[in-house]
């Protein structure tokens, strides 16, 4: 063979064993670098905070971000309300999880200009605000079941006034001159939010409220209906008078008579 073309045939096998080396040396790069066949599952960490979502998403090689937030009272302040891609996906190494978690306050609305209103009109009217009315408080005044005043963290504001959604407020309510005897209604077997509504139709206030047992959250505290009251269903009462509850998840003492209860001690929830 003629030595040129050995010499030639001899550069093109060098050239040709570098250049698989180079590819599989860019093939093994390229797989390390997009982690080829590599997957991770999503852990679940909706419902823990941030700081504590970090620790699991780092430690399988993740990223995180916080994209938006929403108020949901019943969750805890900071919490992980939702994750995008969702607990189980698969993903590679270094994906960034999007995460939404629930915000320190809710959406604020202004106070309605409720005052001279009727009681039954501006509950309404704050109700639809999502303003929740408390309690109210009948004074004297020549203007039977009118509204005189509204009351935050025991101050007086004004219309306009910010308030976070879900907010509670007292009224204040002329009672005509001398108090009227009214009727108790009778509250067994209510939700909270029922026996509210009940009392403010009957110009009347909840007072203490008894669990007997303590809800976890106020989603488990919307489960308990009432099994006692005091004064009882019935009873005469003034204007203004304060309706005492005991509630419970046991339809047992719900469905009791009230002169076979037990006397539960129960836990006070101001």
């Amino acid at each position: 063979m003629d030595p040129g073309l050995k010499r030639v045939l001899k550069n093109i096998a060098i050239f040709a064993v570098i250049l698989a080396v180079l590819i599989t040396l860019v093939m093994v790069g390229l797989n390390k670098y997009t982690h080829h066949n590599e997957e991770i599952v999503v852990p679940d960490v909706q419902s823990l905070t941030t700081d504590q979502a970090a620790v699991f998403l780092e430690k399988k090689g993740l990223r995180y971000k916080v994209v938006d937030s929403l108020y949901v009272r019943s969750q805890v302040i900071g919490a992980i309300l939702e994750q995008k891609p969702a607990p189980g996906a698969k993903v590679k190494t270094n994906r960034i999880i999007f995460l939404t978690i629930n915000a320190r306050s809710s959406e604020t609305v202004a106070l309605p200009d409720v005052k001279d209103f009727s009681q039954r009109q501006a509950v309404a009217t704050l109700e639809a605000m999502e303003i929740r009315v408390a309690s109210i408080n009948y004074v004297p005044s020549e203007f039977r079941d009118l509204v005189l005043d509204v009351r935050y963290n025991g101050r007086a504001i004004s219309a306009g006034y910010k308030l976070a959604k879900g907010s509670y407020v007292s009224l204040t309510v002329g009672q005509g001159g001398a108090a009227s005897e009214i009727t108790v209604p009778d509250m067994k077997g209510m939700s909270l939010s029922e026996a509210i509504d009940a009392a403010h139709s009957r110009s009347l206030n909840l007072g203490d409220i008894h669990y007997d047992k303590t809800p976890a959250n106020a989603e488990e505290a919307k489960k308990y209906r009432i099994y006692k009251q005091e004064p009882l269903a019935g009873s005469p009462s003034m204007m203004g008078k304060k309706i005492d509850l005991w509630m419970t998840t046991d339809n047992a003492l719900i469905e009791a008579d009230e002169g076979t209860e037990t006397e539960e001690a129960g836990e006070y929830i101001q």
